[in-house]
């Protein structure tokens, strides 16, 4: 399985990995759902409710559980030693599901993932 971050949901690349078998955090769909509700538009509403729905469909969305709460804790800690306001973020989070379950995170940030790729996979998505 490869975690996908929130911003690879807002914009898939044209193609995934051969065979591969993606998922979610449960912290995108959450701030997918914000997205949703800070809308500036109308319009925009519409087409984040719809690619909501779609990737609901689609998407196993995995649970923040006590195994990703342990990560966190270590990735964090990591993070905050060069870059403190970074520590406590979502994108940290999200790390620490795919650093818990043993697998890749796909981005299309990966800069925000660099302190602790040594210990995440971190796939970069281009664009």
């Amino acid at each position: 399985m490869i975690i996908l971050d929130t911003n690879v949901l807002i914009a898939p690349p044209p193609a995934w990995p051969a065979g591969a078998v993606l998922g979610s955090s449960i912290i995108s769909l959450a701030e997918l759902q914000f997205g949703i509700r800070s809308s500036a538009t109308e319009e925009i509403r519409r087409n984040r409710v719809h690619r909501l729905a779609v990737w609901r469909e689609l998407m196993d969305w995995i649970l923040f559980d006590e195994h990703a709460a342990e990560s966190y804790g270590e990735l964090a800690a990591r993070v905050k030693r060069l870059r403190p306001q970074h520590a406590r973020s979502k994108d940290i989070m999200i790390a620490a599901q795919a650093h818990s379950l043993g697998i890749p995170l796909m981005t299309r940030n990966p800069k925000d993932f660099e302190l602790i790729q040594d210990v995440v996979e971190i796939l970069s998505v281009a664009g």
